[in-house]
């Protein structure tokens, strides 16, 4: 079966294929004047870049058409390359991460427009099978995967999944979503690998920098429908 995981995002969107992984992002995001920044140099070995461009417009209504055909040509490529690293004869499962509802008003307007988009043409064009997974359940399940859980009920059993921080899978942060990764055990490919060797850096920053934040959260996805068809 292929298994696809997507984390859309206008801005960075994560893209994992059978296994092969993508970053959807602007070139101006990602270089600076001397090269790669450096979270996208330190991954670079790991993802295929797609670079993604929005056009600039002087009034509303032109701006919301302008929008409307930017994202239909990025959903297009995220198509093409799903099309183009799926085995066809065989079915395909999709995991899409739903909205955050803690972005601003035009962001969730904007991200609702790409995403609704992304989906129906997946829906159209890959496969009806798709899963649209929240983020409060990407966190609980992300936990899951990783950490065993703990019987805390009195009379009858009640299970809770911690990390080893003692942080419950409900309440993860994007730093508790990258150390998920790190120790699950059961992770061996490259992209773990990779985490797991700069752990310290990446743990110690305030926040988990993009492209990373957003590869992680589709890797996860990945790995969350690869393990309930396991």
């Amino acid at each position: 079966m292929n298994i696809i995981g997507i984390d859309p995002s206008l801005i960075s969107t994560g893209l994992v294929v059978n296994g092969k992984m993508f970053n959807y992002c602007r070139e101006s995001d990602a270089y600076n004047k001397t090269g790669l920044q450096k979270w996208y140099k330190l991954c670079e070995q790991y993802l295929t870049y797609r670079f993604v461009n929005y056009r600039n417009y002087s009034n509303y209504s032109e701006g919301e058409i302008i929008k409307l055909k930017d994202y239909d040509q990025i959903t297009d490529l995220i198509l093409s390359d799903i099309e183009s690293n799926i085995d066809k004869p065989n079915p395909t499962k999709v995991g899409i991460e739903g909205y955050s509802f803690s972005s601003s008003a035009g962001d969730i307007i904007d991200l609702v427009t790409f995403s609704t988009l992304l989906r129906k043409k997946i829906f159209d064009y890959i496969t009806k099978d798709i899963i649209v997974m929240s983020p409060s359940t990407l966190k609980q399940e992300s936990c899951k995967l990783t950490y065993p859980p703990k019987d805390i009920g009195k009379r009858k059993q009640k299970l809770e999944w911690r990390n080893n921080e003692g942080v419950a899978g409900g309440s993860f942060t994007k730093r508790d979503i990258a150390l998920s990764i790190i120790e699950n055990a059961n992770f061996t490919d490259d992209w773990s690998n990779h985490l797991k060797s700069i752990s310290t850096t990446l743990l110690n920053s305030k926040v988990i920098k993009k492209p990373y934040e957003d590869v992680n959260d589709s890797y996860l996805i990945y790995h969350i429908i690869k393990s309930h068809i396991e």
